[in-house]
């Protein structure tokens, strides 16, 4: 059954709302009333995710160039994205999208222009199928016995593939959706929906030696190759200082708890408080009490930071970034502007590793991370670093994904001593 007027009407709000004030998807989601909420969080992210290859499989006409020809704030009232929703809604989605391809017209002809100068029309094409698909769950789990366990007793009951995850040693991938909020195992803290390359950023901030297989100098599918867990992660003790700089809802600080089984110290910063709210929240779920967190105001982290100069084993930061490698998750963020923002995250990016780095003791690893692919948010900034920073030497480092994963680059380096 096709969408009733109230509910064409909901989204009419919902789309203008999502373009008007550029708001995220996942919160304008979260305030949308029970009624017309579920629908939303499966029609309207697979059009900003497939405009015109949807279009074209519905049958519905795009006039050419749109909707990128429309600006950003315009793109409200773009009136195929009302047709879309109706005929979605009384589609067969996962047989509509498995059945159909990505097309370049899915993406900003900007963004297809700068994949072909910078990694060619091969890479371009498999950014565009891989960034095009819906992404799978995957989920991190405390110890290699719980995820075993977990697998063993949920692959055979699913009606899509549930596979244990070749690129992180604690991570499961389902080929659909997973309402794994429900399950015991996560109301006990075994799990943790976490991203496979996330989770292997993760255990390379603190072995980037051990965890540098796999990546790879241009973006692309990965090879699904990682090193099982060791039976004891080395050079991990009550004793050992870890910061992770730009934590978030703490993904990476909660794996690293995991890691050492509550050894060690963990300090989680970040500017958004919520955000670190819900680390705590999913620290006690857990049952981890090492790891403390603390709201930094932006732009006075060196001033807040300066006394714990030189006395961490381990800095991560994953910083802000234009999020080209998550647009499968945030399909949202192309839809926006693609210009002056990305020369101001280039300079934040910059300017967080220059505030951190002073953390690392003496023969420490400072890690890198964002979740894109562009250029000068990856390579271009390590050279750029390497140039202002001689006290470190570069480790290793390189491209994740996107495929099977989402698209990260990582780059370790060590503060000589």
């Amino acid at each position: 059954m096709n969408l009733t007027r109230t509910q064409l009407e909901a989204f009419d709000r919902f789309w203008t709302a999502l373009h008007a004030d550029r708001r995220r998807l996942d919160g304008l989601l979260a305030s949308q009333s029970p009624n017309v909420k579920s629908w939303l969080a499966e029609i309207a992210p697979l059009i900003l995710l497939r405009p015109v290859s949807l279009a074209e499989a519905l049958g519905i006409g795009v006039q050419p160039g749109e909707p990128w020809s429309i600006p950003p704030e315009k793109r409200g009232e773009w009136k195929v994205a009302r047709l879309l929703a109706d005929r979605l809604a009384d589609s067969d989605r996962p047989r509509l999208i498995r059945d159909s391809e990505p097309l370049e017209e899915d993406f900003p002809p900007e963004l297809i222009q700068e994949w072909k100068q910078a990694w060619g029309e091969k890479t371009t094409a498999e950014l565009v199928r891989e960034l095009g698909s819906p992404a799978p769950r995957s989920l991190r789990f405390r110890t290699v016995d719980e995820r075993d366990a977990f697998h063993a007793a949920y692959a055979e009951q699913l009606p899509f593939p549930l596979k244990l995850s070749a690129i992180s040693p604690l991570g499961v991938r389902a080929e659909g959706y997973l309402e794994i909020t429900r399950a015991p195992e996560y109301e006990e803290g075994q799990i943790e929906i976490q991203d496979e390359g996330s989770q292997r950023m993760s255990f390379f901030a603190l072995y980037p030696e051990l965890f540098s297989p796999g990546l790879q100098e241009r973006p692309g599918a990965v090879s699904e190759s990682a090193p099982a867990a060791p039976s004891k992660w080395p050079d991990l003790d009550s004793r050992s200082r870890l910061v992770d700089a730009c934590a978030g809802a703490g993904g990476k600080s909660l794996a690293w708890a995991a890691i050492g089984r509550n050894r060690g110290r963990i300090f989680a910063y970040d500017v958004a408080d919520k955000k670190l709210q819900a680390l705590r929240r999913r620290a006690k779920r857990a049952g981890w009490t090492n790891i403390q967190v603390l709201a930094l105001p932006e732009g006075q982290e060196r001033d807040k930071l300066a006394s714990f100069d030189s006395s961490a084993d381990r800095v991560l930061v994953d910083a802000p970034c234009s999020g080209w490698g998550v647009l499968r998750r945030n399909p949202d963020t192309k839809w926006g502007d693609m210009g002056e923002p990305l020369l101001r995250l280039e300079n934040l990016q910059a300017r967080l590793l220059a505030a951190y780095a002073p953390l690392v003791r003496p023969g420490g690893i400072l890690t890198f991370g964002v979740c894109t692919f562009r250029k000068e948010e990856t390579t271009d900034q390590v050279v750029r670093f390497l140039s202002e920073h001689s006290e470190f030497s570069p480790i290793a480092g390189g491209y994740l994904g996107p495929g099977p994963t989402d698209g990260f680059f990582m780059q370790a380096f060590r503060r000589k001593p």
